[in-house]
């Protein structure tokens, strides 16, 4: 079983120190675990870093942080917020126009070898290497792994073995759709996750601090005092950049160092796994004491979680702009979108589906995606049509923050996989399959693994309905069991053509460091 952690940006090598024992576990007998570093990754070539220190890395970023600049917004829910985002679009249009011209500049024609298309070829080489020329391909994607699973079904779908897409990131759209287009499919499900995050942390006090924050605690009070706890960071926000905490762990911080961007981005990534929800919750028990004593302060980050180097081995410089290169290589032309579309696009999703959505816009890798000039040489040239030789286990969690459970449906739909996919609701929070344990889950892999799918249920819904074993506040709320979210006409949608459609996190930058090592 070949594993690819996601990202774009992942590393596969540490994701299997870190968890392979986990998925050998979780496989049974009899498997071996594998995985890569894709392209441009770890100890893979070829090498397109943009940064090579962390000085030239803080020095780019701390561009777009302090008053007046970019991180400095609010939830963009109300008019003179709106008025000061918008004002940052030239601001911004200059910065990633320099990101790609430094990028260019520094790595050249290196760059149009770093796509998912080539990720998949060498996975197949992989496979010839390993286990003999024209053998099955076994391979479990999670996030932006599911676009080279999904690619893989469609690029040689005569190879396809035990296949297994865990938090589908659409890789129809992906394909066919410029990312501005889809900036709010990110969106559908984050003010869920985090709903069932408070559910859970208010079903457990004893175990979840942030729970305390509120006197008879609901979930929906607990929402209310995060929102609180945000609208202060804006209004109060003195101008301080998080990268200055970063290079100086002395530098003393209070209450107003902490940008509503910031502490947004730390919310929604923090949602990601379980293993991290009691940093969230100390975390927002401190900042919120910080905020009502103002004249206290604190040395380092409240979150150090998402601060301390892993392994010793990935540089911040080293994931952000690769994930650009990568992700960005495989879009369609964006056809004279600029970043005034992308900003009024941020602008809709957090008025119309969550105020998270623009958390960490300067470090989302489709903000760059219309100022980046290089595609890959070979991109996926269909739509999602062609049925692969065995049937594909599709599992989207119902509280998915990033790769909303939809996705996992519509790619597992009649619309595109079809009878030859087998649809796992996973009535979660997090982000895939790992986020929390459930019981059921391993045997539907087990089985799955062995050549046993779940039965098709004949339609577009789930095909089987697994649970939440334990979360790491007690049992799971009885409002998760009821969690699905409903449909959207998109879903079924497919927005190339049938025949050749056009050519074609990032997560925030807290949520892919974090991400990387734990989930992806």
């Amino acid at each position: 079983m070949f594993y690819n952690p996601g990202g774009p940006g992942g590393s596969g090598t540490l994701f299997i120190i870190q968890e392979g024992e986990q998925l050998q576990t979780q496989l049974g007998e009899g498997w071996d675990i594998l995985s890569w570093d894709p392209r441009g990754i770890m100890k893979s070539g070829p090498d397109i870093a943009a940064f090579d220190t962390d000085e030239e890395y803080y020095s780019y970023w701390s561009q777009y942080q302090g008053l007046g600049k970019i991180s400095a917004r609010g939830n963009l829910t109300q008019p003179t917020d709106v008025d000061f985002f918008m004002s940052q679009v030239p601001a911004f249009d200059n910065l990633t126009t320099a990101l790609n011209q430094r990028m260019v500049q520094k790595n050249g024609e290196k760059l149009k070898y770093v796509g998912t298309c080539a990720n998949v070829r060498d996975l197949v080489h992989l496979v010839d290497s390993a286990y003999g020329e024209g053998s099955d391909v076994n391979f479990w994607g999670v996030s932006y792994g599911t676009v080279l699973g999904a690619y893989l079904t469609q690029m040689f779908p005569d190879r396809v073995g035990r296949v297994i897409l865990d938090a589908v990131y659409d890789p129809e759209k992906h394909s066919n759709q410029a990312p501005i287009k889809w900036v709010d499919t990110d969106s559908l499900n984050i003010d869920q996750g985090l709903l069932m995050w408070a559910q859970a942390c208010v079903a457990g006090p004893a175990s979840c601090t942030a729970a305390g924050l509120v006197q008879n605690a609901t979930a929906e009070l607990l929402l209310q005092e995060i929102d609180e706890v945000l609208d202060t960071a804006h209004r109060r926000y003195n101008g301080f950049a998080w990268t200055t905490g970063l290079i100086n762990e002395t530098v003393a911080m209070n209450a107003d160092s902490y940008s509503w961007e910031y502490l947004a981005g730390i919310v929604r990534g923090a949602l990601y796994n379980s293993r991290v929800w009691r940093v969230l919750a100390e975390g927002l028990v401190q900042i919120t004491q910080l905020q009502q004593n103002r004249t206290s302060k604190t040395t380092g980050p409240i979150f150090p979680v998402w601060f301390t180097p892993q392994y010793g081995l990935v540089p911040d410089y080293f994931l952000d702009t690769i994930s650009v290169a990568i992700y960005c290589s495989d879009t369609i032309d964006p056809a004279g979108e600029t970043t005034e579309d992308l900003f009024r696009a941020y602008v809709k999703a957090s008025q119309s589906i969550s105020t998270l959505s623009a958390a960490i816009v300067s470090q989302n890798m489709r903000s760059h995606c219309h100022k980046y000039t290089t595609r890959a040489i070979e991109r996926l040239p269909q739509s999602m049509k062609k049925k692969p030789k065995n049937v594909v286990l599709v599992i989207g969690n119902t509280g998915d923050p990033i790769t909303p459970f939809q996705s996992a449906r519509r790619l597992s739909s009649s619309a595109f996989l079809g009878s030859q996919a087998r649809l796992l609701q996973f009535n979660a929070a997090g982000h895939g399959a790992h986020a929390l344990n459930s019981t059921c889950i391993d045997e539907v892999v087990r089985k799955f693994v062995r050549g046993i799918p779940p039965n098709d249920a004949g339609n577009n819904d789930a095909d089987v309905v697994c649970d939440v074993d334990m979360t790491p506040y007690g049992p799971p709320p009885a409002e998760w069991k009821n969690s699905t979210p409903p449909t959207s006409s998109e879903e079924t949608t497919v927005t190339g053509d049938a025949n050749m459609a056009k050519f074609s996190l990032k997560l925030s930058f807290f949520a892919l460091v974090f991400a990387t090592i734990t989930i992806f």
